[in-house]
């Protein structure tokens, strides 16, 4: 037994592991080493730090010390819990201890002394062999307890050393797990996580421990939690009957099926947005009211395909399935006429660059739009050629041939000179950055560096190679005189922008 003492309160701990715990302990922590004592009534220890973390120090080789922490815990196991006690039947808290003792390995000074170390490792280097505390540890568990730091084996023959594991599948198939382990999980804010929330039904329903295998348990769980219903005294008996014919390899969609079609499991609700009234607005002519139609009987149509399809293909329950039919309908009846209006609107006001980007695209894109204008105006729009298609959208705005050239020509004289003046903001941008020095020895950026120059009479870009290199300059020809420009940093293409505004 031992008792660790700090000002004003006192630890008794069974082992040298309850006393390594207690390290976490935020008030041990902040205690100052001197004023922590440690009592034992049997082999003597010592708390002290290194590098600031708390530390134990005992007498002895390390293989002797390792041996000692080991023997204590399945000393105390053995008179607490019986000498063949399952991981189940052991409390949490004394698990944690015992793990806790392998990470001791990835930190010898918290148990050795620097002295303690340099002579293990003087002893292995006479022996020709390595330091090599994993191995020890290793050897000290497998000794007493069977297993190492992976664990035992839990049901199904993996090995885990998570203690919530071992308590989830023994509660699972019914075995008694003490009263105490099961008060402990209780008390937790979060029992069971990391993918084993499947068995938080278990601690507080005892009568559905050990009616259904691993595997289906799992899943009803599951389903149950996502549905937000519990799995209850009163529902366990139709639930094993709802499950009984699946197989074990029965997956997440076939076991919600099997408890949806026996009603175990509620249709799942609608979401809170189709319990708000939403405003769609009034057709603004005859035009806008047939594309909204077609637009929402095309949205519904496409998830309820796509909703069969899934369900086909066995990757949608039939409880999903439902639910995403029923969105389908009633996003139906809350399709605004927005979009509608607006295309309408730029019918009627002829507005050729609106319609050419929604109408001259191809068959795939925006059909109910061009479904609307074919049925209203007559307007063949899909299945034609890309150059018959312009010509069509160009015709319900009333554009002959001519009159459709003349309007691209000054579409491409615009885009050009939006170019342009992108091309010209970008390549200031860039000059702003950029740094010369004039003769002055005043530092000034690009931007001022081509303004000055071109104001100046620099009104032409030359260039020249110098070796593999093109150099530029911009140079006033009536005194045959240069300045320096750079393509990196933005001061040709800024050059180049401005002369080519000033001569147009």
């Amino acid at each position: 037994m031992y008792k660790l003492s700090i000002p004003g309160e006192t630890f008794t701990v069974a082992t040298l592991a309850g006393v390594i715990a207690l390290f976490a302990n935020e008030r041990v922590k902040e205690t100052e080493t001197s004023s922590i004592s440690l009592l034992s009534d049997a082999d003597p220890a010592s708390v002290t730090r290194y590098n600031g973390t708390l530390a134990i120090r005992c007498d002895g080789a390390a293989a002797g010390i390792i041996a000692r922490l080991f023997g204590e815990v399945h000393a105390f196991w053995s008179s607490a819990y019986g000498a063949q006690a399952r991981p189940w039947q052991i409390r949490p808290a004394h698990w944690e201890e015992l793990f806790g003792l392998f990470e001791l390995a990835r930190a010898p000074h918290s148990f050795l002394s620097t002295n303690q170390i340099d002579a293990e490792k003087a002893a292995a280097r006479d022996a020709r062999q390595f330091f090599n505390l994993s191995s020890l540890f290793h050897d000290a568990a497998m000794a007493r307890f069977g297993f190492g730091s992976g664990g035992p084996a839990v049901a199904g023959g993996q090995v885990n050393g998570r203690h919530e594991v071992h308590v989830a599948y023994a509660l699972l198939c019914n075995e008694e797990v003490p009263p105490a382990v099961i008060n402990d999980y209780r008390a937790m804010e979060r029992p069971f996580r990391y993918d084993l929330e499947w068995a938080v039904p278990l601690l507080g329903v005892p009568e559905i421990r050990g009616r259904l295998s691993a595997s289906k348990f799992q899943r009803v769980s599951s389903i149950m939690r996502h549905a937000k219903q519990s799995l209850t005294a009163e529902n366990i008996d139709a639930i094993v009957a709802a499950t009984a014919a699946l197989p074990e390899t029965a997956g997440y969609i076939e076991v919600e099926d099997a408890l949806f079609d026996a009603q175990i499991v509620n249709a799942e609700p609608l979401p809170a947005m189709f319990d708000t009234p939403v405003a769609i607005g009034r057709p603004l002519n005859d035009f806008a009211a047939r594309l909204r139609q077609l637009q929402a009987d095309s949205r519904r149509d496409k998830a309820v395909d796509r909703a069969d399809i899934e369900r086909a293909q066995g990757r949608m329950s039939a409880r999903r399935h439902k639910l995403e039919c029923e969105m389908a309908v009633l996003s139906h009846g809350r399709e605004p006429y927005e979009w509608a209006n607006r295309l309408a609107v730029a019918i009627e006001e002829r507005n050729i660059a609106k319609l050419l980007d929604v109408l001259d695209t191809t068959d795939e894109r925006n059909q109910s739009s061009k479904r609307a204008v074919e049925e209203f105006h007559g307007v063949k729009l899909r299945g034609a050629k890309a150059k018959a298609r312009r010509r069509a959208v160009f015709a319900l705005c009333g554009f002959d041939e001519p009159a459709q050239a003349q309007w691209e020509k000054a579409d491409a004289d615009r885009k050009l000179e939006e170019r342009r003046e992108d091309e010209a903001r970008r390549a200031k941008e860039a000059a702003l950055g950029a740094r010369y020095k004039r003769n002055d020895g005043v530092v000034i950026d690009g931007v001022k560096h081509v303004d000055e120059a071109i104001a100046s009479g620099f009104s032409e870009i030359r260039n020249w190679r110098a070796g593999a290199i093109l150099q530029y300059a911009l140079v006033n020809p009536a005194l045959n005189e240069g300045r320096r420009l750079q393509a990196k940093d933005g001061t040709l293409a800024y050059a180049r922008a401005v002369l080519e505004r000033r001569a147009a």
